[in-house]
């Protein structure tokens, strides 16, 4: 299937996304929707494995959060209550009626914020290693210091050439595990050519460091118990949130979900394993 891309207008910011059909115009097809966010510093170019995959059954689209791919930058104002506005904004738009929502990493915060601030209109999620952070960072709150946000301040952006991009990256603890063309294509569609002739990656340091810091901010917890929607949370195995109870915690305080551990994965499993995450998606929104 032909995937379009567009863009709508949210509180004065650009949103780019990719839409795998059917048509706007042609409500009689009836297909369910379902719309895809990316985690922090991501595109929605990253779910075309995914979402290829899912368009026979849905009409999936997937966005670029603001300040990432295609979309607009504005220099601040990053909030996940922004990023919930700017999905709302997309369902309306679009005519996404009663949606299935699917985020990874930050996008599964998105998501939970979503659900908060506009109650009823996603019908189904999944949350693909959500970022909620633990009760306890409430008690003593900006006490430590974000170090994703101070490495993300420091990430090279411009490197000479893609094949230059993607052989740095390549040998990084992060991508070792990513599958070859989801890798290929942070590069090719997740950097920008220069009129110098380098490339430079499409989401800002700056940016990528200020949605860091505004997940830090979200305390979902006390509405957690209210996030009834079915859900299927996924994690990675040997994912880094697995350790420390802070997996078990979320499962716990979701009344409604489903969770699955995906074997040989870690916080990166929609790059890991791209077909594996299509299939429980599929089993479990087709339910």
């Amino acid at each position: 299937m032909t995937v379009r891309e567009g863009a709508i207008a949210s509180n004065g910011v650009s949103i780019h996304y990719l839409d795998w059909g059917p048509p706007a115009d042609r409500p009689e097809d009836g297909a369910q929707s379902l719309i895809l966010i990316h985690a922090t510093g991501f595109l929605a170019a990253l779910w075309r494995p995914i979402a290829e995959q899912l368009s026979s059954s849905f009409r999936v689209v997937a966005m670029d959060q603001r300040g990432h791919g295609d979309s607009d930058k504005p220099a601040d104002g990053y909030t996940f209550e922004l990023l919930a506005d700017d999905t709302q904004r997309l369902i309306t738009k679009l005519g996404l009626e009663s949606p299935l929502v699917a985020g990874h990493s930050s996008g599964g915060t998105t998501v939970v914020v979503h659900a908060d601030k506009y109650p009823g209109v996603i019908q189904r999620s999944v949350l693909i290693e959500p970022i909620l952070p633990r009760p306890e960072w409430y008690d003593a709150p900006h006490t430590n210091p974000n170090a994703l946000a101070e490495g993300a301040r420091k990430r090279r952006a411009v490197r000479p050439s893609r094949d230059e991009m993607f052989e740095a990256f390549r040998t990084r603890p992060m991508f070792e595990r990513w599958r070859e063309d989801i890798l290929h294509a942070y590069v090719d569609e997740g950097a920008a050519d220069r009129d110098d002739g380098q490339v430079e990656l499409k989401c800002p340091p700056e940016v990528e460091a200020q949605f860091f810091e505004a997940v830090t901010e979200v305390n979902a917890w006390p509405n957690l118990g209210k996030f009834t929607m079915p859900t299927l949370v996924l994690w990675g195995a040997e994912s880094h949130l697995i350790t420390g109870g802070y997996a078990d915690q979320v499962d716990e305080a979701l009344p409604n979900a489903e969770t699955v551990l995906v074997d040989g994965t870690t916080h990166f499993l929609p790059q890991e394993r791209p077909d594996e995450i299509a299939r429980l998606m599929q089993q479990f929104l087709s339910d």
